[in-house]
């Protein structure tokens, strides 16, 4: 066999391979898209209504948000809350201008164009298998059939990299400050960033930061604001985190030993950012990325299974930077459906989502510390 039908077998069947997930997921989600679109699409398209309508101030008003959720469902009883910031519901707010119901197909339609384009993106700049390694990612395609918007957080955080690549790193540090739409998911990449002495980077978050943060004060008014803090910090809200076992960090695996309280928060930040800083410390960007990622998901609070989209470029990164060793494998089990595959599922199968997170980190500290690093960049 010639190497040119050879390479064409191969290619065929990683088209095929791309296709049959691709199918895959399309039939697991048509099933749920109802449910979804009266519970995670709800709060979404609910917060762009009223920025919508410049109601601003009152964005994050629970009254108001669960009246409003009740005149695009009726029979909603308990408020599915709208807990971005004021910056992002103007974002959104265009899609209000459908009725709820188009809008629906409007926002997963637009998701699933925004993640494809991740992965031609991510072929055409990586090669190799990474088409295929996006067709299996269970978060991915969890995050658009629950209605999410994590293929966002995706985006931007690759039109970010290809920035800093190009060697514009401070607009590539305003492109990573719109990951503030989901703020706490952000703590251990603005870490990494400085661990690795990526200043300008640094400084493009930080002023982007500072000016959605005037801009989403400018909008809500201290009203506004406080009454964002009020949601932020209410326990009383139902749906603001259920099911903490199933979440895929330190608040997860402890809960699933049945641990729980502030302790248990700071235990899982002191872990995850210990672990973030020796792995990111002086490190080339693509490592300091993944240790900064993987360990802000790991470290913080609130995070469920969709939210490891954005964990997508990193592990595709440090597979194509590590030629073997334990974190090329690890990456390998947290892209196919088998880690984080299991963390869809009941206790105690769902733990090994979290599991897997606190492998990565430990193996991109240890290699960072057994030298690793240095000879796999001049390699």
């Amino acid at each position: 066999m010639g190497k040119t039908t050879e390479s064409r077998l191969n290619l065929a069947s990683r088209y095929l391979t791309v296709a049959v997930f691709v199918t895959f997921w399309i039939a697991i989600g048509t099933p749920v898209a109802e449910h979804t679109r009266r519970h995670d699409f709800l709060n979404l398209y609910t917060g762009a209504s009223l920025a919508l309508e410049g109601q601003f101030s009152r964005l994050h008003d629970t009254g108001v948000q669960l009246a409003r959720e009740r005149e695009f469902v009726p029979e909603t009883k308990v408020l599915i809350p709208f807990v971005r910031p004021h910056f992002y519901a103007l974002m959104i707010a265009p899609l209000a201008l459908a009725p709820f119901g188009p809008a629906f197909w409007i926002w997963t339609v637009g998701q699933w164009v925004v993640y494809a384009g991740f992965g031609w993106w991510a072929q055409r700049r990586l090669g190799g298998d990474s088409l295929v390694w996006w067709s299996l990612y269970v978060p991915g395609a969890i995050g658009i059939i629950h209605g999410q918007d994590s293929a966002l957080m995706l985006a931007f955080l690759t039109f970010g990299f290809v920035l800093s690549e190009k060697g514009r790193p401070f607009a590539a540090g305003l492109v990573w400050s719109l990951l503030l739409m989901k703020f706490h998911l952000c703590f251990g990449l603005v870490v990494a960033l400085m661990a690795a002495r990526m200043w300008w980077q640094v400084a493009g978050f930080a002023a982007g930061g500072i000016g959605l943060a005037g801009v989403s004060l400018a909008l809500g008014g201290a009203a506004g604001a406080g009454r964002y803090l009020n949601m932020l910090t209410n326990k009383d809200l139902e749906r603001l985190s259920p099911a903490p076992e199933k979440m895929l960090n330190f608040q997860g695996l402890a809960a699933n030993f049945g641990l729980e309280g502030d302790w248990v928060l700071a235990a899982g930040a002191v872990i995850g950012f210990g672990l973030l800083l020796a792995a990111a410390w002086k490190s080339p960007p693509r490592v300091a990325l993944a240790a900064g990622v993987a360990g802000g998901l790991f470290a913080v609070p609130h995070v469920y299974i969709y939210d490891l989209t954005f964990l997508l470029l990193p592990l595709l990164l440090v597979m194509d930077y590590f030629k073997s060793g334990p974190v090329k494998w690890i990456s390998a089990l947290m892209l196919a459906p088998v880690i984080t595959g299991l963390a869809v599922f009941r206790p105690p199968l769902c733990v090994a989502g979290p599991i897997g997170l606190l492998a990565l980190l430990a193996s991109l500290a240890w290699a960072r510390r057994s030298g690793d690093l240095a000879e796999e960049r001049h390699a």
